[in-house]
């Protein structure tokens, strides 16, 4: 039976779903700031694949800043393969914090390195839409998302869930240890509780914007996606849900990066995304840009805030602009976007394509 319309549903579904974690902080944070009270980390390591790979390379920048230590994403292949927790051997296993944002909680790449971790001393949080699975029976702190498994194939609102069930963490375990100030924290904690209604409103628009824009939108050859800071790794999962979605060519890149090469494929045709976000030299140079390839691209969209002064073609959205939050923000649209975009092409998002490959690459474990 065809669920065509599934990941649309779980798209609208994320609104309550940040909600009821945003109300129940208090004991979704619990245990992370009680572990932070007896360690100080000093190296934070988010390992996985996919999504929660993405997860990892914007979160690791809220990492930095709420909780000091030194932080980075890695794949979980690459890590397995190629590298270890501390490397360079300046740290101790108690000042280590394996991170990892899953889903299911089964993927090997995960459960694998939480075994490892836990073997060496270091402490392991995780999410999981499973508190009695595999990769959860091998974490210090287990953060359950409400909900169920999604039917799409393409992940959304887990997404949207691990990023903000972590976030809060950090935020609340850097207010209580002392490493944020009263006035910073109120700053982060406002733009948490404005988050679900800013998703719900954006949602909607995006949807209307995509009814008037339909036709270049879906005339375009490829996409290219540009984002900079944590917002970096929201275009790396934008990127994924295109090609998951509806196949069409799809470029993710950081502001800067994209003015060392990649340009050279630009097409008149073509689709490029700004997102320009939180304020300052990079949002300013964001615009300047979209502006300056107007000889080599036709459609330039820049995706910002309502609050924001319009310049040029934009795709508005409803944004507090505060950093590591408005990464959930600056998603949602892309989201929507892969949904419709496939939808226009015909593509039931509910019926996997490779689904073959698990037998052959068994990548997950039996919880």
């Amino acid at each position: 039976m065809s669920q065509r319309y599934a990941m649309m549903e779980e798209i609208k579904e994320q609104g309550d779903l940040l909600r009821f974690l945003f109300e129940k902080r208090d004991v979704l944070c619990a245990d992370f700031i009680s572990l932070c009270q007896k360690h100080s980390f000093k190296k934070i390591l988010f390992v996985g694949n996919g999504s929660p790979y993405y997860a990892g390379c914007t979160l690791r920048f809220a990492a930095e800043k709420f909780l000091k230590a030194e932080a980075e994403a890695v794949f979980a292949g690459m890590f397995h393969n190629h590298t270890d927790f501390n490397i360079s051997g300046k740290f101790q296993p108690e000042e280590i914090l394996l991170v990892c944002p899953a889903e299911s909680g089964h993927s090997r790449g995960q459960v694998d390195a939480a075994r490892r971790a836990k073997a060496q001393g270091i402490s392991v949080m995780s999410t999981t839409l499973n508190p009695k699975g595999v990769l959860a029976r091998t974490s210090d702190v287990i953060l359950t998302k409400p909900g169920k498994h999604e039917v799409a194939m393409a992940a959304t609102k887990g997404q949207t869930m691990a990023i903000f069930m972590i976030l809060l963490n950090f935020l609340e375990a850097a207010y209580h240890t002392g490493k944020l100030s009263r006035a910073e924290y109120d700053r982060y904690i406002q733009a948490c509780e404005n988050l679900p209604g800013n998703v719900e409103k954006t949602i909607e628009d995006t949807v209307s914007w995509f009814e008037q824009n339909e036709k270049c939108i879906m005339n375009a050859p490829k996409y290219f996606l540009l984002g900079y800071g944590a917002n970096y790794g929201t275009v790396q999962e934008a990127a994924l849900k295109f090609f998951e979605c509806h196949g069409t060519p799809t470029v993710s890149l950081e502001l800067e990066e994209s003015l060392h090469g990649p340009f050279r494929a630009l097409g008149k045709e073509d689709m490029a995304f700004f997102l320009a976000a939180e304020e300052g030299a990079e949002r300013e140079r964001m615009q300047r840009l979209a502006e300056a390839i107007a000889p080599y691209c036709e459609h330039r969209i820049l995706i910002q805030s309502m609050q924001s002064p319009v310049k040029g073609d934009v795709l508005p959205i409803h944004s507090s602009d505060v950093e590591f939050v408005d990464a959930i923000e600056y998603l949602i649209p892309l989201q929507v976007l892969s949904f419709l975009i496939a939808d226009r092409k015909g593509i039931d998002l509910s019926i996997p394509l490779v689904g073959s490959l698990d037998g052959v690459m068994l990548p997950a474990y039996e919880d």
